[in-house]
């Protein structure tokens, strides 16, 4: 299976993959053991590195880079540069990939029922979803339901699309009861509405210039304005001082050891 190279921020992981190669791997998971992907946005980031999941931390065994924000804090701390794969768009890629055949993908939460019908009606027989009742996070309504969806389909992939926190949550249930069964987990918030249509994607120019949260705000400022201007950019601007501290402290810790070598005395040979 393929491994990726990982950066470190703060506590904080991202993986360094491409959409195909996250893809694919995705689907290689599936045909292994299954495990949880991440796709970290600010959002994510913020709250685990300020109120903290530690279940998720440790069961999760791959990490995207979805926010555009998370590129720019990666480059400041000398990363270098790593592509950008939203939860939008490794949904297509995972369903639209050659590598999928024979494989169940699940949809459940927002849209779900309406991109079962999307993608069947574009030939990708192998989509399930079901919607998931309104319930409040961790409430046994909401994982029975979806529990039940998985032993009636029994997917190899799912897709949780009720926004982080909640999905996380749903998704740690749904690994407590059906760890053995190799499901590969992602919580995909509104990836399904999105390529539904029902929250078209921002323009391409604001998608690469990183002003793809303005676009959101517009389509759910009740929910978002909040979040992206009280919580999430106060916190990303107190990031920076961190990266910066991880840029200059990566010389120095490989500086260490040559430093220690070349002044070790010469031995002396018996």
């Amino acid at each position: 299976m393929q491994t990726f190279e990982r950066a470190v921020i703060g506590g904080l992981k991202l993986d360094r993959a491409d959409q195909d190669a996250s893809s694919r791997h995705v689907l290689d998971l599936a045909r292994a053991d299954g495990g949880i992907v991440v796709t970290s946005n600010v959002s994510i980031t913020r709250h685990l590195r300020t109120v903290g999941l530690p279940e998720l931390e440790e069961q999760t065994s791959f990490w995207t880079v979805d926010g555009v924000p998370l590129t720019w804090l990666l480059r400041i701390a000398g990363k270098g540069r790593f592509p950008r794969v939203t939860g939008t768009d490794l949904m297509n890629g995972v369903i639209e990939h050659p590598r999928s055949e024979g494989l169940r993908i699940g949809i459940v939460g927002a849209a779900a029922v309406e991109a079962e019908a999307f993608y069947r009606a574009r030939r990708h027989d192998h989509v399930h979803g079901a919607d998931l009742p309104f319930a409040e996070p961790g409430s046994p309504e909401l994982v029975d339901a979806a529990s039940a969806f998985i032993e009636r389909v029994r997917p190899d992939v799912l897709f949780v699309c009720l926004g982080f926190p909640k999905q996380e949550h749903l998704i740690l249930e749904l690994r407590r009861r059906h760890g053995d069964d190799g499901i590969v987990f992602i919580g995909a918030g509104a990836a399904a509405q999105m390529n539904t249509g029902q929250f078209p994607r921002a323009p391409r120019l604001l998608q690469r210039l990183g002003l793809e949260w303005v676009w959101r705000m517009g389509q759910d400022p009740s929910r978002l304005v909040k979040r992206y201007l009280l919580q999430d950019l106060p916190w990303l601007v107190g990031m920076i001082p961190v990266a910066l501290a991880e840029r200059f402290r990566a010389p120095q810790a490989a500086a260490a050891p040559a430093a220690a070598s070349a002044s070790a005395p010469d031995q002396a040979p018996a």
